[in-house]
């Protein structure tokens, strides 16, 4: 009988970005996302995504590559790596597939990125896949159940369990529920935040801190987080639209994502409350509010050419205020302090999470939901993905307050492929020699 192949072709164990996961039986494959990196050079144009050579060396029927949400480490390597493999068919939920698809058009792919509604269920060659709704820094994010003729996956990547989501659109714990009781085998869960207690706040939770800085702001507002935080920039509207301010996006992803996820009905403001950026010498600095891509503190982003004095239609003004509403990846600190001290240079105030920690929750599990997945899902395996390697030892610890044995748990090294028998149980098999794939991100786009 085939064996299940787990295989993480990008991110995987020790890895938070360059998400890729291979799905195998037999000559058969199931992908799930295809996100890049970043190299250490942030200088530098290039992007990192995801090694392929596997892919390239069998003779695979790929049934499908679905994705998981709308950050850029999970679906933005996209027109990188379909061509390299024949336009496979691409699936995701409504917002996901809009950023993907604007991701696409970029770079004048015009593959159609086909929308999953969560109550679908989706028969790809031998697996059948269940999307489940869960909450995550991005609306619209998914976990799948991936039933195999080896036994069910559960595919959990990013997510936390926000119970009182903006959008009201909580976890959909009843199906994660149902699913599990026909049982899972193996759990695949983010594993990031595994060293904090409790549960991670919830984004409402915002709303104070972000109407202080407002209230407190005698000119113009600049606010800036990811373009992606949908839910971030809407309470920031809110508020803003409360105390008469216009809005104004700034910075070519942010313009792209608002008007994305408002016509899909993630974003909700009216045109009359957003101005163009050509107009804002039109309007009192205390009736603004801009929201600016840049948040951290890309080379080339309009936050960053604003702080050192080269933006053309946002210049420096001492009454400005910058608010960071955003955690900094790990390895932009230097990029991100050199705008803040540009800024300070410049005489701008700026809140960020140093000065005012209230300003940012974060989109991952803290170690209470991490448990309590588990223990809705109660698989005969575990599997911590989306981690370091620190971050996968705590989880490890936390399934053993659960009960988890030893063997039970799975810990392969990078690149290392997980195979299940159809007798149920796994073995860590060959690790793949994957090399990171340093590629210019402005490559092929039109």
């Amino acid at each position: 009988m085939n064996t299940l192949r787990v295989i993480p072709l990008g991110g995987g164990p020790g890895a938070v970005t360059n998400n890729m996961y291979l799905y195998e039986y037999g000559h058969e494959a199931l992908i799930v996302d295809c996100g890049i990196g970043f190299p250490e050079d942030k200088a530098s144009d290039n992007i990192i995504i995801p090694d392929i050579s596997y892919l390239k060396s069998k003779s695979l029927k790929i049934h499908g590559l679905l994705l998981t949400h709308g950050h850029d480490d999970h679906h933005a390597a996209l027109p990188h790596i379909l061509p390299q493999l024949g336009y496979v068919p691409l699936y995701g939920s409504r917002l996901t597939a809009g950023f993907a698809q604007d991701r696409l058009a970029d770079f004048d792919l015009n593959q159609t990125v086909k929308v999953l509604a969560e109550n679908d269920q989706l028969r790809l060659g031998p697996f059948i896949i269940d999307p489940i709704h869960v909450t995550h820094s991005v609306p619209d994010t998914f976990h799948y159940v991936i039933k195999t003729p080896v036994g069910a996956i559960y595919h959990g990547s990013d997510f936390k369990f926000d119970l009182t989501p903006l959008d009201n659109w909580p976890p959909n714990f009843k199906k994660i529920v149902s699913l599990s009781q026909k049982g899972i085998l193996c759990l695949l869960s983010d594993c990031l935040r595994s060293e904090r207690p409790g549960f991670t706040p919830s984004e409402i939770t915002l709303s104070q801190a972000l109407e202080r800085e407002i209230v407190h702001c005698p000119g113009r507002l600049i606010f800036t987080t990811m373009s992606s935080q949908i839910h971030r920039i809407q309470q920031a509207i809110d508020i803003a639209i409360a105390h008469n301010r216009q809005i104004c996006f700034i910075g070519r992803s942010m313009e792209k994502n608002t008007l994305t996820a408002q016509r899909l009905g993630f974003l909700k403001f009216s045109r009359k409350q957003v101005i163009n950026p050509k107009r804002l010498k039109a309007f009192p600095d205390r009736k603004l509010c801009l929201i600016v891509a840049g948040s951290q503190g890309q080379e080339t982003s309009s936050l960053t050419r604003y702080a050192s004095g080269y933006h053309k239609l946002l210049k420096l003004k001492p009454t400005d205020k910058v608010v960071y509403s955003t955690d900094i990846i790990p390895g932009n600190e230097q990029a991100v302090y050199q705008v803040i001290d540009d800024l300070a240079q410049a005489g701008v105030q700026v809140a960020y999470q140093d000065t005012d920690d209230d300003l940012h929750v974060s989109g991952h599990a803290s170690a209470g939901e991490l448990q309590l997945l588990l223990h809705l899902v109660s698989p005969r395996y575990l599997y911590p993905i989306g981690g370091a390697f620190r971050h996968m030892r705590q989880y490890f610890r936390l399934a053993e307050e659960l009960g988890y044995r030893q063997e039970q748990i799975i810990a392969p090294q990078t690149g290392q492929v997980v195979e299940f028998a159809g007798s149920g149980h796994f073995r860590l098999a060959e690790t793949l020699k994957l090399e990171p794939i340093l590629i210019n991100q402005n490559e092929l786009k039109k």
